[in-house]
């Protein structure tokens, strides 16, 4: 029933019965408290948690102990003996003696997580690393392609979260991973070129060798002295002529270069002059000794003079053939056509014609005449079809001509009778007027080729002929009169 110290140390007693203080500082002889009744209480921590304690506590106190787990760690119970006296973590009880109590604790059960893994394509490779994680735990994923792919990265919910094979992380969730795998396309396939030459001796060839499909090979041929390249046969078929070949390989395939001994061999040369003249053919690679035959072919408008070497004449036929002997340049002269064109008058005393002469194929060239007094101009004619009816007649000379300035006499009777006739205007666009001595009985209209426009029966001294029907041109008008007959030219404008 005393009154003692609130907590007194229950730690080992010296020999004389002293007991040190709760915070060590000093022994006291407990009788000097006046106590005559004390228990210890000692409360154990085992690994796993904190809080014991060990004192002395009188009779019908109260002591309260706290077990507080570490982490990892849950309170399990409080322990006397073996026995579970108390299972919550603050625990109070009456002293009443001494007591030995011990806290238990249990290790945690970690939070535990599943990591996913699969391939994409699920042909594309083999994943590893998969399966269930303590929280916190390492884990790490492996991919491996399979032939014929190749790893691109890892992915979950689409979103890129590695681009290694091997991809570590700390578990702190489940997870979906994803390995995606790209598939290579196949190598191309592989052909084998062969090349060699014939004779072996002839030549070397390079080239040859192992390509891909579709890549280009490029075959060269180099002859040796006295040899001369010939072409590539494939197979014995002639596939160029050329000493570089290029093609594109598509298969297995050998290439012979064909070799053949060199002879002496010159070039003939074969020109035209002037180059628009006409066509030259022959010229070439030779052997010594072999006929060489050139051929010239005029164009039209040019005839072939002769051929020349050097600037002397060697032959004047078209066709030249001789012996090759040595390099040489040969040409074939050409020369315009020159045609004549005659031009007379019909009949001769009823006008003066010009423009005839020698012409060169492809000139233009023109004719005129100019009728004789009391002569009117009818119309050019050749071989007596009517080609022009100008007094002015232009073409393109292609070959020889004969023209004839067809003229008709107006005026004779006129000038035997001393007859006047008036003729106004002329030329004419709308009417003429006709004014005679003598009276007309009719007139007629004509072309200058003959045909008739109209023929009119009068009986006048005077006569209005109207024109506005007529096309523009030349025409005949005819009057004939109780004594004669009189031809005039008219102009409708």
């Amino acid at each position: 029933g005393a009154t003692y110290p609130a907590a007194v140390c229950a730690n080992t007693g010296d020999a004389n019965g002293r007991w040190v203080s709760l915070d060590g500082s000093t022994w006291e002889d407990l009788a000097s408290y006046g106590m005559d009744y004390t228990f210890m209480v000692r409360a154990y921590i085992e690994q796993g948690g904190s809080g014991g304690l060990s004192a002395v506590y009188t009779e019908g106190q109260t002591c309260t102990v706290v077990a507080t787990p570490n982490s990892g760690y849950t309170f399990a119970g409080w322990k006397e003996n073996g026995t579970t006296v108390s299972t919550n973590a603050s625990y109070s009880f009456t002293v009443t003696g001494n007591r030995n109590l011990v806290a238990n604790f249990t290790a945690s059960q970690p939070q535990q997580y599943t990591v996913t893994v699969s391939a994409n394509p699920s042909n594309g490779g083999t994943v590893t690393g998969g399966g269930t994680y303590n929280q916190g735990a390492s884990c790490t994923v492996t991919a491996t392609p399979n032939s014929g792919y190749t790893f691109t990265n890892w992915t979950e919910n689409g979103s890129v979260v590695s681009n290694s094979a091997s991809y570590t992380f700390t578990v702190t969730g489940n997870r979906n991973l994803v390995a995606n795998f790209t598939a290579t396309p196949p190598p191309p396939q592989q052909y084998t070129i062969t090349v060699s030459a014939n004779p072996s001796n002839g030549g070397t060839v390079t080239g040859g060798g192992t390509y891909q499909e579709g890549a280009t090979c490029v075959l060269t041929a180099s002859p040796n002295t006295g040899f001369v390249f010939s072409n590539w046969t494939k197979n014995g078929t002639v596939v160029s002529n050329n000493p570089v070949f290029s093609f594109t390989v598509t298969e297995n395939a050998s290439y012979v270069a064909q070799f053949v001994v060199q002879t002496n061999n010159y070039t003939i040369t074969a020109l035209a002059d002037p180059t628009e003249g006409g066509v030259v053919s022959g010229g070439g690679t030779y052997e010594q000794g072999a006929v060489c035959s050139l051929t010239a072919a005029a164009n039209t408008g040019y005839q072939f003079v002769n051929w020349t070497k050097n600037g002397t004449v060697v032959s004047s036929n078209a066709t030249f053939s001789f012996n090759v002997t040595e390099n040489a340049t040969y040409v074939a002269h050409f020369t315009l056509l020159t045609h004549f064109i005659t031009v007379s008058a019909n009949p001769a005393e009823g006008g003066v014609v010009t423009g005839g002469g020698t012409y060169s194929h492809g000139d233009v060239a023109t004719v005129t005449v100019i009728p004789n007094a009391n002569y009117e101009f009818l119309n050019w004619t050749e071989n007596g079809q009517v080609v022009s009816e100008d007094i002015s007649y232009s073409f393109t000379v292609t070959s020889n001509r004969m023209l004839v300035a067809q003229l008709s006499f107006v005026d004779g009777v006129e000038e035997q009778n001393a007859m006047k006739v008036s003729v106004f205007p002329n030329p004419a666009n709308d009417r003429i007027y006709v004014d005679c001595e003598q009276q007309i009985l009719r007139y007629e209209l004509f072309t200058l080729t003959g045909s008739q426009m109209g023929s009119f029966e009068v009986d006048a001294t005077k006569v209005e002929i109207p024109l506005g029907s007529l096309p523009s041109g030349v025409y005949l008008l005819r009057l004939t009169t109780a004594e004669q007959v009189l031809n005039r030219r008219i102009v409708k404008e």
